[in-house]
């Protein structure tokens, strides 16, 4: 008996120096805010966050800070010119690439950990010496074009696009990060580098790292890196979200066999206690909208909806149909029913396993991490990406449908397709979702 009590205790000794090994924590390195989650993982993944996004620049610079993210990885630095830098990473495996979204960008690196030292050597001179070479500027700038282009010609990028554009008009949202193909085209490297330049704040960034690393190893490795940035006051833009009270529709014609339709709904702020029921709302409508749209009504093949988790949040459905009339008509039952009767206990607990199956599977790359901690740091603060499991199992079907009946107030609707059909559904745009 004594010697299975002592291999319990062993064994719950072992257990919590494991967790308390991989716990996340944040600290702070020589002003720069540092967010670490150790693993087990070979991997290790490591972002420079950008706080401001789309508010940093005007309307007419759309674009540019994904244009100068890019470019601090593709355009070469002080120590080595951008064949040299995509030769080295190609040679270690390294990752080193950028996104540029409504709230933040990031500058991200990953590596096995036995090339780490290779990695983060890269991905600091991304960061802190990018030249903007003007002839590698001229080579990305045809590829960024090249995507916008692509983006254009999708139609189910083009209708969110569109519906964003919309829905967000007179705000800093009716900016698209993702830039116009006329913006591109005048921005210059001096431009570039000015502006990346400006993001150059510690107090407006901060680093997210997931792996095999100690903390010892990763301060030793910032303080050398990132201690001669600048320190600057900053303040970040308080953002006051438009309410979609109305049945508006934003349409654009094309020559398409299929319809592309997208409606947005309001959404509560990422650290409101209405966040989590109305996420799990939301996906319960997605699974009523799939029932009746794709499988009795066959009108569809993968309609659903999704929340964008923003400073200014939203909730969308989507559908691809060739009968736009009867599919919106069904949208729109499906969400009059889901605020009318609510979510069952049922489905709730279907819904609840779902979430969290699918959060773990996320946390199996060190990327997922990294992405999730650094975007939950933007909106409210890192930890509530660390809670979201049980804040998802404490959820109850009362607070679920208290959230979608406070928040679905009206639908904005973009419609992409057959102007004649469009014309044909103006009436089923205009259908009133409650019964208040």
């Amino acid at each position: 008996m004594k010697k299975i009590l002592t291999t319990i205790l062993l064994t719950c000794a072992s257990l919590s120096v494991t967790l308390a090994q991989t716990e996340t924590t944040s600290f702070d390195v020589d002003g720069i805010k540092v967010i670490f989650k150790p693993t087990v993982k070979e991997i290790i993944n490591v972002r420079m966050y950008y706080r401001g996004g789309v508010n940093n620049y005007p309307a007419s610079q759309a674009g540019i800070e994904t244009f100068a993210l890019e470019a601090t990885n593709e355009c070469g630095t002080k120590k080595y010119s951008g064949n040299v830098y995509r030769d080295l990473s190609d040679k270690y495996g390294v990752n080193v690439g950028s996104e540029a979204e409504y709230d933040y960008g990031n500058i991200q690196m990953e590596c096995v950990s036995k090339y780490f030292s290779q990695g983060w050597d890269l991905f600091t001179e991304a960061i802190v010496n990018p030249v903007f070479d003007a002839g590698e500027v001229e080579l990305l700038r045809s590829k960024i074009i090249a995507k916008i282009k692509e983006q254009q010609s999708n139609p189910d990028k083009r209708v969110e696009q569109l519906l964003l554009q919309s829905a967000f008009e007179g705000t800093p949202y009716a900016t698209d990060p993702n830039g116009t193909e006329e913006i591109m085209s005048k921005l210059t490297a001096a431009d570039l580098k000015t502006y990346y330049t400006s993001l150059l704040n510690k107090n407006r960034m901060f680093i997210v790292v997931a792996g095999k690393i100690s903390k010892e190893e990763l301060i030793a490795k910032i303080k050398a890196s990132f201690a001669g940035l600048p320190s600057k006051p900053y303040t970040p833009v308080t953002l006051q979200e438009p309410i979609w009270n109305d049945y508006k529709v934003v349409k654009e014609d094309r020559s398409l066999q299929t319809n592309y339709i997208n409606a947005i709904m309001n959404a509560p702020a990422y650290n409101s206690p209405d966040y989590i029921p109305y996420r799990v709302g939301i996906s319960a409508l997605g699974g009523s909208l799939f029932s009746e749209i794709r499988t009795r009504l066959n009108l569809s093949y993968d309609p659903g909806t999704y929340s964008v988790m923003q400073q200014m949040p939203y909730g969308i459905m989507y559908v691809s149909t060739t009968n736009p009339k009867e599919a919106v008509l069904a949208m729109n039952r499906e969400v009059k029913k889901v605020l009318g009767y609510g979510l069952s206990p049922e489905g709730l607990q279907h819904i609840k396993s779902s979430f969290i199956t699918s959060n773990y599977i996320k946390q199996q790359s060190t990327a997922s991490i990294t992405g999730s901690l650094g975007l939950s740091e933007i909106l409210g603060g890192w930890q509530i990406a660390e809670d979201l499991p049980k804040e998802i199992e404490k959820v109850t079907t009362e607070q679920i449908n208290q959230a979608l009946y406070k928040y679905v107030v009206g639908l904005r609707w973009s419609y992409l397709g057959d102007p004649q059909k469009a014309a044909e559904t103006a009436d089923a745009f205009k259908k009133v979702i409650r019964n208040d």
